[in-house]
């Protein structure tokens, strides 16, 4: 009679941690984004034909003593299904380039497109200064510093 409820119990546990063992994908992809990704935000809504989707904005960062910051614009498009792909992925460069640290953005989106507020933080004990990003599509921004 042990031996029968031994064998019962063994395998109700072997079936409880083989079912958490099935692989849940996104979960996986989740834990498979860098360390470096700081920051993803939904920026606003675009639609192109029948096609609607929105902007993700994400920033990474690296450093230690100086931290530098870069920054992303993906078109995330929405299926039929309800399901989401990235549709274009775009890296400002300028930004990059300039080797200084994001600590605020707002966004704005409407019909042109994407417009992106960056603070940055300075590299000195000064403040940081502000740029603006206008996206209108995967191959045309402007960047810059802040008009106001």
């Amino acid at each position: 009679m042990y031996r029968k409820y031994a064998l019962i119990t063994g395998f109700s546990v072997g079936l409880g941690l083989g079912g958490s063992a099935v692989a849940d994908e996104v979960a996986d992809q989740v834990a498979a984004i860098p360390g470096a990704v700081e920051d993803v935000s939904i920026g606003g809504s675009w639609q192109e034909g029948d096609t609607t989707g929105a902007y993700r904005v994400v920033v990474t960062r690296t450093g230690n003593e100086r931290v530098t910051a870069r920054l992303f614009i993906q078109w995330i498009a929405y299926g039929s299904d309800g399901s989401a792909s990235v549709r274009d992925s775009i890296e400002i460069t300028e930004l990059g380039d300039l080797g200084v640290d994001i600590v605020n953005l707002s966004t704005e989106s409407d019909d042109d497109g994407l417009s992106v507020f960056v603070d940055t933080a300075s590299d000195t004990e000064g403040a940081g200064a502000t740029f603006e990003l206008h996206v209108f599509s995967p191959s045309d921004y402007m960047f810059g510093p802040a008009s106001n």
